[in-house]
């Protein structure tokens, strides 16, 4: 052998063997280093035990690394095995392509406290240093090719220290089959997710690097409701959620325009029970379904396929200091000021127009739904449950007319009714509502009327209609009112702020001979008035038909067809009155018993006369009359007995009886209770 090929030989050995021994030292090297070198490396200290690396085929394995926390004692992160397999020889063509990258057993600890986490010294550590340069737009040469990317058993521990909550994260295991930057190729990924407090998230991607489009999956099971709270904690006073979700969700794309991605999706949400801190459930659910076909939210787009809601129990309650329900449970937030809200640009305000919503729902079914009504800003506590109510619609969209029904059960076997149809995009265009109620006790609603009217209601069954219309903004609404045997009590006396109608007597002069009451109350007005209120108007209509009727009763009691006056016709030659008349003068001493606001009045109405005896006769009559109708328990505050001046127009001679009320704010001018 030639002495120079000898030597060529010796050299390559000696290469060889000291790739050989670099290959077999370097891990044991490597792990030395990073021991030892951790906190400059990365602010912490690193521990690991085993690193191996293989130069000759691009292997390296890692196991048992533990990350610290800054106090060097408390394990913030690690991972039992990273096994990871490189083609080398592919960097001399500016590609990373990574074999494969196995990660088993990773388990993390992130903390936060307010907005600092126990992370944040890393990046800090990292960060500094370091001076802002113009980034590099240019596209780079290099391909970074992925392949059978795998974390498996993985633990993430996260919790809010400020806010008390917490999320496990358990088996959680990855898998992203290939993952290419700068390539042609779709890029794929999946994850699965087991949370510690219940439930198991399955997702999985796909993207093309060259066109930008993406697809995801998405689906949710038994997540239990209650690892939310801790999140809504700061808006509401709630102490426990309880309850299940489920969610099947798809999202298409392109990352080029991503306000125009599409979301379809499926969400069930079951056993939901809301309890505040005092452990009063709020608010129950059995079940939710939303089915979802199309959402684009840069297109305000909502296409939904059905709602269906089931077993709903809740409870709204109105408080003597204006708070209720809703306002109790919310954490109180400072308001924002008008100096320091920002107010809407203009290009907001064309961005907003441009894209009015497009809502169409297929199906909406809501079933078994009990709500409970309570109001204790009156002297008497008012508490209205209203049990199985349905409610029922299908195509409602924000383009054109749509429709519904309601159904409720009422308290003692009452039932409600709505009908409704009209435009939700321009509501005020048309609207059209219909309500039925029957068999509904008077007494239950004595609460209200006690606070308006001072009376409560002790017996009478209620039927009411009302047919309301709007059309272009003016309302046209007819209220029918249909009340059997109402029954009122006494006026109560400690009620200082109600209205003095003269309830017990318009309802005796309205009743028929069957014992109904039958009123029509009219409402009519323009919405867009800022003045405006539907209840208000009610309320001022029917007061004033019930001071009318008080104070105009003759028609109904004397069968009157000529005006409202009644007339009690006497002869001047008499000393009394006959059975037929003390029967008038009867019917009309009962209603003006009453009410102690109505004040009797009787004017005598006569032709010019010289007998004395027919003038004694009148004087004669006079007192009988005072005598007898305080008889019947009218004081005498309540009556005058007084004669119009004699004329010879009087056809028909005798008594012109009407009523008045006493002269309060109340009557004095239009009842607005």
């Amino acid at each position: 052998m030639k002495k120079s090929l000898k030597i060529i030989l010796i050299v390559l050995g000696a290469i060889l063997l000291l790739l050989v021994l670099v290959s077999l030292l370097s891990g044991p090297i490597a792990k030395s280093y990073v021991n030892k070198n951790g906190e400059t490396l990365i602010g912490r200290k690193v521990q690991v035990e085993h690193v191996g690396l293989n130069i000759f085929t691009g292997h390296v394995n890692i196991r048992q690394l533990t990350v610290y926390e800054e106090n060097a004692t408390d394990a913030f992160a690690g991972f039992d095995t990273l096994d990871v397999s490189l083609k080398l020889l592919r960097l001399m063509g500016k590609e990373v392509y990574v074999k494969h990258v196995t990660l088993a057993g990773l388990d993390v600890k992130v903390l936060q406290h307010d907005t600092v986490f126990n992370f944040s010294s890393m990046l800090d550590h990292f960060g500094s240093g370091e001076t802002e340069t113009e980034k590099d737009t240019t596209p780079s040469d290099w391909i970074i090719n992925l392949h059978n990317i795998r974390l498996s058993d993985g633990t993430v521990y996260y919790a809010d220290v400020t806010r008390g909550s917490h999320w496990d994260l358990n088996d959680l295991n990855l898998i992203v089959p290939d993952f290419c930057i700068g390539g042609t190729a779709n890029t794929g990924a999946g994850l699965t997710v087991s949370l510690a407090d219940g439930g198991q998230l399955t997702a999985n991607g796909e993207y093309n690097a060259i066109s930008n489009d993406f697809k995801a999956t998405l689906n949710l099971e038994n997540f239990v409701l209650e690892q939310v709270r801790p999140y809504v904690s700061g808006v509401a006073k709630i102490g426990e959620i309880k309850g299940r979700m489920g969610i099947d969700a798809t999202v298409t794309g392109n990352l080029s325009n991503i306000m125009d991605m599409v979301i379809a999706a499926t969400a069930n949400i079951d056993d939901v029970d809301v309890i505040d801190k005092r452990d009063h459930s709020v608010a129950s659910l059995a079940h939710l379904t939303v089915e979802l076909n199309k959402l684009v939210p840069g297109k305000s787009l909502y296409d939904i396929a059905k709602v269906e809601l089931n077993g709903l129990t809740a409870r709204y309650e109105l408080f003597a200091d204006s708070s209720n329900t809703l306002s109790r449970l919310l954490v109180a937030t400072e308001t924002e000021t008008a100096e320091t809200a920002e107010p809407a640009t203009a290009q907001d305000t064309t961005s907003a127009a441009t894209e009015p919503m497009h809502l169409h729902l297929g199906h909406l079914a809501m079933n078994d739904i009990n709500v409970t009504y309570a109001d204790h800003t009156m002297p008497d506590d008012f508490e209205f449950p209203i049990t199985n109510l349905r409610i029922e619609a299908d195509d409602i969209t924000t383009n054109g007319n749509n429709s519904a029904k309601v159904f409720a059960n009422l308290p003692h076997g009452g039932v409600a009714i709505i009908n409704w149809s009209g435009n939700i995009g321009d509501w005020k265009s048309y609207q059209s509502l219909r309500l039925n109620i029957k068999n509904l006790h008077l007494a239950d609603l004595s609460p209200y009327m006690v606070a308006y009217l001072g009376q409560p209601f002790t017996d009478g069954i209620f039927s009411f209609t009302s047919y309301n219309t709007i059309h272009n903004s003016q309302l046209d609404g007819k209220n029918h009112i249909d009340i059997y045997k109402p029954t009122v009590g006494d006026r109560r006396k400690e009620v200082k702020d109600a209205k003095k109608l003269p309830l017990k007597a318009a309802l005796y002069v309205l009743k028929d001979k069957n014992d109904k009451v039958l009123l029509d109350v009219p409402v009519t007005g323009n919405i867009d008035n800022p003045e405006f209120n539907y209840m208000k108007l009610v309320w001022k209509t029917l007061g004033n038909l019930l001071v009318k009727v008080a104070t105009s009763p003759f028609r109904a009691l004397a069968g009157n067809q000529g005006g409202d006056e009644l007339f009690i016709a006497v002869s001047p030659e008499e000393t009394d009155f006959t059975s037929e008349q003390y029967y008038t003068i009867d019917r009309v001493a009962e209603m003006a018993k009453m009410d102690e606001d109505i004040i009797l009045n009787l004017e005598l109405q006569s032709r010019p006369t010289e007998d004395s005896t027919i003038v004694r006769n009148h004087e004669r009559r006079n007192k009988i009359l005072m005598r007898h109708l305080t008889q019947e328990g009218i004081p005498e505050a309540q009556i005058t007995i007084t004669a119009a001046e004699p004329s010879e127009e009087v056809k028909k001679e005798g008594y012109a009886v009407s009523t008045t009320l006493k002269e309060t704010p109340e009557t004095s001018e239009e009842v607005e209770p």
